[in-house]
């Protein structure tokens, strides 16, 4: 049998669309991070309990919103929601380039999540009704490369934005990418699936199943070990890297750092990350082990933590150059760790359950990086942002160490079957 290349889905005119569209929506989710950040942080003087509440407003939509919103969002049309809600987070955008305070701006923030939230399961629905059977495993791959990968990319590519182009400049960008997603989505068929014209008797069937099939997500993790690690893992390692993502601003100022040049150490992350997939892509024997490979890297990756949050407390010194090297290798890094996940998701789940689990994954990990912020900013007030960088570097080291051993000792692995239906 012939294996399925991840490219494959791509072939499909409908889900082409879909996923090109997507790309800019994921950027649009991600593009202003630093920019909000800059205009609290230099713009306004605030503290980092701004910064806190910042990372919170833009977490909790997706936590509160996205693991329920596929019950409303069934009884509409994916297409004409998709669309809408790109079309409306331009006015939030705008919004955010004219907001006179830290209140508005969070109010506008957490608007602009809530369509997010909304347009998620609109798309994770219609990659089904886009692509053929076969070709759904590395649909679901691709969108969620995606998503993945813009969470990394995007932030950065705010960053050089604003070193090149001013501070506010990621917000434009960033509307004309909603519109751009708007306009590709509408050149879909309108995509209806054979029971789309149910009654409301059959709507209220769907809504008391809902909660069936939503525990059948959960189930599933909680029987697949490799998968119940993976998910754990990462969420841990996202709560621990959430406890200073949001003061790296203040780290970076603390080393002398402007507006443009910290532009410039973000941009250095997102092209390491652009660079870790790719290698990833091309060197692909961590398929054998992908979560020996994640926690191997997040070993690596606490270490550099830990020398960063040294420099933070001012105990060890570098030139510039070296400080934006250190965050291009971090880049390179999460991508090593991104991808594994990414292909153990895959591999370990049925399609037909591959939505709920991605879904519930998620939401796990969002709700561990929504804790993580309020605490780093306490810890920061108290101890310094410098030694948060230390403590979380240490835990990572640690967590990833445990973790390494107890997978080698017990020789847990992907389900083979699997692997192999799905290399590339």
């Amino acid at each position: 049998m012939k294996t399925k290349n991840i490219f494959s889905p791509l072939k499909v005119r409908e889900y082409r669309s879909l996923f090109s569209a997507q790309i800019f929506s994921d950027m649009g989710n991600w593009l202003d991070l630093i920019a909000l950040q800059v205009i609290i942080v230099y713009n306004w003087n605030l503290n980092e309990t701004a910064v806190a509440a910042l990372i919170i407003a833009l977490a909790l939509p997706w936590v509160i919103v996205g693991p329920f919103t596929s019950v409303f969002v069934d009884r509409w049309s994916r297409k004409t929601v998709m669309v809408v809600c790109d079309l409306s987070r331009i006015v939030f955008v705008i919004g955010l380039i004219f907001a006179p305070n830290i209140y508005v701006l969070l109010v506008l923030v957490f608007g602009k999540g809530i369509l997010g939230a909304l347009f998620d399961p609109a798309r994770q629905s219609t990659i089904k009704l886009t692509v053929p059977e076969e070709d759904l495993p590395q649909a679901v791959t691709l969108s969620q490369l995606s998503v993945n990968v813009m969470k990394i990319v995007g932030p950065a590519l705010g960053g050089l934005c604003i070193a090149t182009l001013g501070p506010r400049s990621p917000f434009i960008i960033e509307a004309i990418g909603f519109l751009i997603s708007a306009f590709i989505l509408m050149t879909l068929p309108s995509l209806k699936e054979s029971n789309e014209d149910t009654d409301q008797s059959q709507i209220r069937v769907q809504k008391k199943s809902f909660w069936k099939e939503f525990k059948e997500g959960l189930s599933h993790i909680r029987h697949t070990t490799v998968l119940k690690l993976a998910i754990s893992v990462s969420s841990v390692a996202f709560f621990l890297i959430f406890l200073y993502d949001g003061l790296l601003i203040y780290f970076a100022k603390s080393l002398g750092f402007n507006e443009t040049s910290f532009g410039v150490l973000i941009s250095a992350v997102g092209f390491g990350s652009v660079v870790g997939s790719l290698s990833a892509g091309q060197w692909t024997n961590w398929k054998k082990r992908p979560l020996s490979t994640m926690t191997l890297m997040m070993v690596i990756g606490g270490m550099i933590t830990s020398i960063v949050g040294l420099g933070g407390m001012q105990l060890i010194s570098f030139h510039d150059v070296v400080w934006i090297l250190i965050a291009f290798l971090i880049g390179v890094l999460n991508s090593f760790s991104i991808i594994p996940y990414g292909f153990i998701l895959q591999t370990e789940t049925p399609s037909k359950l591959m939505g709920r689990v991605s879904s519930s994954a998620q939401s796990i990990q969002t709700f561990a990086m929504l804790l993580a912020p309020a605490l780093g900013a306490i810890l920061a007030e108290w101890i310094g942002v410098g030694a948060v960088m230390v403590l979380s570097g240490i835990g990572t080291l640690l967590l990833g160490s445990s973790v390494l051993i107890y997978v080698s000792r017990k020789k847990i692995t992907v389900n083979k079957e699997a692997q192999a239906s799905t290399s590339v």
